[in-house]
Order: structure tokens, then sequence, then C-alpha cells
């Protein structure tokens, strides 16, 4: 199967499985820092005899054994994604390749381990946001174990939606194979979505919380995954990611926007309009 089959493929059958707003990014395009080090390193080797990947101005080129290194970490963002962003081209994603080989990748675990007890244990995927390839971490039952020492945290919230969307969170609940959303239980804005003109009050398992907003995408496994530039508040005192679930999240929006909880719906309470 070529590469470019590979990606359709998965974008016209594996997202099926889940009904939510916005991309699905696939759950292979997570790596943990050992297996991005195995990456850049082969890159890196690559460079040495002669195979830089932005040789080609935009196209891939050099050895098969380079293109399919390529398309194993980047094949979803070259093959898919590029075609969904106006600003994101191929060369955008080699240029970042390199870039991120020579440089970023040796500055990751120093700009943002702060954020975590041991970021080594936990996976990470690069994907467009605002006109860059920026770093994103997947929120699974590693991440939650790790930030909260459970992943059972009870908690009701509330999600803008419209009535499809109510009816497939309970299509969702009903199956038993449920998919985690966005919820908040503070807004000082409105949400930008007009069609989500429904409120709905539900019960869920928190898998991550933070004081505001943070930029993230659903994933093929049902999960989602965060945008580690997002981990950043205002002030000096506190960070964006919440440890504590029933005090640290609910208090002062100091970017007056919503906070924001990632959870698996678990049953809805109520439903009123916006």
């Amino acid at each position: 199967m070529s590469f470019s089959r590979r990606w359709q493929n998965f974008v016209t059958e594996q997202i099926k499985k889940i009904y939510v707003h916005g991309y699905i990014k696939p759950e292979q395009s997570f790596y943990t820092l050992t297996e991005w080090e195995g990456f850049v390193n082969q890159i890196l080797k690559f460079q040495k005899d002669g195979h830089y990947v932005s040789h080609g101005h935009g196209e891939i080129v050099g050895p098969e054994d380079l293109k399919k290194l390529i398309d194993d970490f980047y094949g979803f963002q070259i093959n898919v994604d590029v075609s969904r962003y106006d600003l994101l081209t191929t060369k955008n994603v080699l240029d970042h390749i390199e870039d991120f080989s020579n440089h970023r990748f040796w500055s990751l675990e120093k700009q943002f381990g702060q954020y975590f007890n041991d970021m080594s244990k936990l996976k990470f995927a690069y994907f467009y946001s605002r006109g860059d390839l920026e770093p994103y971490v997947l929120v699974d039952d590693t991440f939650t174990e790790q930030v909260y020492g459970s992943t059972d945290n009870p908690k009701v919230l509330y999600h803008y939606t419209h009535k499809e969307g109510v009816e497939r969170i309970q299509r969702s609940i009903d199956s038993g194979k449920p998919f985690d959303i966005s919820a908040y239980t503070v807004a000082e804005r409105d949400f930008f979505r007009s069609k989500s003109n429904l409120v709905m009050e539900f019960r869920g398992n928190v898998r991550a919380g933070f004081r505001s907003d943070v930029k993230s995408y659903s994933v093929s496994n049902g999960r989602k995954c965060v945008n580690l530039h997002r981990l950043g508040y205002p002030g000096k005192d506190k960070d964006n990611l919440c440890t504590d679930l029933d005090n640290d999240c609910n208090g002062e929006l100091k970017t007056s926007l919503w906070n924001e909880f990632i959870v698996t719906p678990l049953e809805i309470l109520d439903v009123s309009k916006k």
C-alpha cells in the first residue's frame, strides 16, 4: 500500500468510529521521547550521508528508508493535513523535520519537562496549529495517572453542544465506548461555535483539567491530545495544568475565556438552551 493511500484509508475508515467536532488525529502519530530521539538520530545520519529532507524543496527525495521513516512519523501531516490547511505545505513539514532534528527536539524536555513528573513516559506528536507545527501530548491513562495519581476522577461539568451532539454522546455512553470531550465549569466568554446552542450538564470522568482553554484535538483511540504551548498561564505562580481538580480549576479566569476539562462522559444530567 502506498504511503498516501495508507493515510487516506485512515480518514475514510477509522475516524467513522468517532463523531466529534473538528479533525481526528491518528493514535499512530504519537511517540515517546525515546522513539522521537531514534527518529531524529536517523534523520541526522541521513544528513551526514548527504540526504537532507530540505533538498527536495517541498518534495520527499532520497533513499526509500528515508521516505518510509518520514511517512511513519509525519505521513498523516503530509498526506492529510497539508490538504486541509491553506497555510500548511509539504515544504513546511519537511523544514520542520529538519529544524526539529537539528535543534528543537534537543530542548523539548527542558522546555516542557517542568509540567510533568516523568515526561519520558508520555507520548507526543506534532500537528498544525495557527501557522506552525506545534507539539501535542496524548491525554491517555498514563498521562492522567501521572498527573492525578488515579484514572478515576468523577466530576459534574458542562459542555456546549447541539441536539445531534447530545444524541451522539448518549449513544456513545449506551454503547459502552464513550469518547472524550472538552467541558467546563466556569466561562466568561460566549462559545465561538454558533451551532452549539445547548449546554449539557453531565457527570464525567476527568482525564485532565486546565485553568483556561487548551487547544485540543480528538484522537482515533477515543482520547484527546492537548497543545504543549497552552500549558503556560498568565502570572508567575501557576501553570495552566490543574493538579487539584477540586480546587485549582474553578477560580479566577485570567484569560477571560473559560476553563477546560478533558473528560469521558458517564451520564447526561440535564440539557438547556445556552
